[in-house]
């Protein structure tokens, strides 16, 4: 413990001749305050103790103390670390054990350190990180080597910052660097990122015509197998071996495989065995890291302006046509690796014919009473109407027997 006065008996005047304002001929045996100094884990505590009565202000000192200990202060026995500083020790030893996106991490970390890399880590707040949110939003970007005007900064992007930022945390109070993660109540934004856009007949057959030969093969198999870009940029001609496609690379960590049917053994047939992978860069002699920019190109060239079209509109596109054929939703999901159902029916994409199907559905039916006095019972009529149904319907009919659609039809008849 250390008390002291800032008044003294010493130097009644300073070096110019001025009286020294902190000169007291009775110190310590004034009236003037003690102040408390001292240091827990390598930081400094002090302030004055209001009082000159010394015990008490040993008292208030031993009190001050406590709370530091108690961890009242937000600290308790912890050494001061910086968000940088951690930052690094994260990625060493977590990020590049455990996850795949070790490389976005590194560079999400970059924009974390430009906000909070100088910042203790125990003082980092919630308000602070709602300023970073705010501040994030308010910034522009724009791609390396465009000069076109900036675009706004998306609610996605910085809510995958914020997601790393609430990861490295965790780790901190995991690690015992923190009691508690001050990240734990922020929220993230809301984003509307489900994507609807399927591609018509005509737009996948002309964006097949505009596709160089190695991307026309990539496009061919994730239309006929609904799989994610990476999943097919990864795979090794060892993964196909047995009658099977085997998908290591997936998004849910779990490893796939769909049988290879005639289609994907035709893609597969036209690719040549030269390197480990089915989709090398023959420049490199590795996998290729993204096709973004030359599908872009390709969509361009195809005469598809309306809508977001990506790579991942291939899948949504593959899987909505599976749905669309009739088959059940377990198959489905065997193919694409959905674990449930309600990740499934965001694949779930009816064409404009069939909800217009749909919806002339009962006009068709009250038409076909008004005109036909079909008679309850009629074999032949309920096998029409079952036919109609058939053809106008959803995946529902094809898990349905006739027997129960032909009922229902012609209880709307009599």
């Amino acid at each position: 413990m250390s008390l002291r006065k800032r008044c003294g008996r010493d130097f009644p005047s300073i070096v110019s001749g001025e009286p020294n304002p902190f000169f007291c001929a009775t110190s310590p045996r004034c009236d003037h305050h003690w102040h408390y100094d001292f240091r827990v884990n390598g930081r400094r505590y002090r302030n004055t103790s209001e009082t000159a009565d010394k015990q008490k202000a040993k008292d208030i000192e031993a009190r001050e103390r406590g709370r530091v200990l108690d961890g009242r202060h937000g600290i308790r026995r912890q050494p001061d670390i910086t968000f940088r500083k951690f930052a690094e020790i994260y990625i060493r030893d977590h990020a590049e054990l455990h996850k795949r996106s070790v490389e976005r991490d590194r560079e999400t970390v970059l924009v974390l350190n430009r906000f909070f890399g100088s910042v203790i880590l125990h003082e980092l707040t919630a308000h602070r990180i709602e300023q970073f949110k705010r501040e994030r939003l308010a910034r522009k970007w724009r791609g390396h080597g465009t000069t076109g005007a900036a675009k706004p900064l998306r609610p996605a992007t910085v809510n995958r910052e914020l997601a790393t930022l609430k990861s490295i945390l965790s780790k901190a109070v995991e690690w015992g660097k923190l009691l508690d993660s001050p990240a734990r109540g922020v929220k993230l934004l809301k984003v509307d990122n489900r994507r609807t856009r399927i591609l018509g007949h005509a737009e996948q057959a002309a964006l097949l015509d505009a596709c160089p030969t190695k991307l026309r093969s990539i496009v061919t198999l994730a239309l006929v197998t609904g799989a994610r870009v990476g999943e097919l940029l990864t795979l090794r001609w060892d993964d196909c071996e047995d009658g099977f496609l085997t998908f290591l690379e997936t998004k849910n960590g779990k490893v796939r495989r769909i049988p290879i049917s005639p289609a994907i053994e035709a893609v597969l047939a036209a690719q040549p065995r030269i390197y480990a992978w089915v989709f090398t860069n023959s420049r490199t002699e590795k996998p290729f890291q993204s096709v973004r920019q030359v599908f872009d190109r390709a969509v361009a060239r195809a005469g598809i302006s309306t809508g977001d079209v990506t790579f991942h509109t291939l899948r949504h596109t593959a899987l909505s046509r599976m749905i669309e054929q009739g088959f059940d939703d377990h198959t489905v999901m065997a193919i694409s690796g959905h674990s449930s159902t309600r990740m499934l029916e965001r694949y779930t994409h009816p064409r404009e014919e069939r909800k217009i199907g749909a919806l002339d559905l009962p006009w068709m039916v009250t038409n076909r009473s008004q005109t036909e006095n079909a008679a309850e019972g009629d074999p032949s009529t309920a096998a029409e109407i079952a036919k109609i149904l058939r053809k106008v319907g959803g995946r529902q009919e094809d898990r349905t027997p006739d027997l129960r659609i032909a009922n229902a039809a012609l209880s709307q008849l009599s």
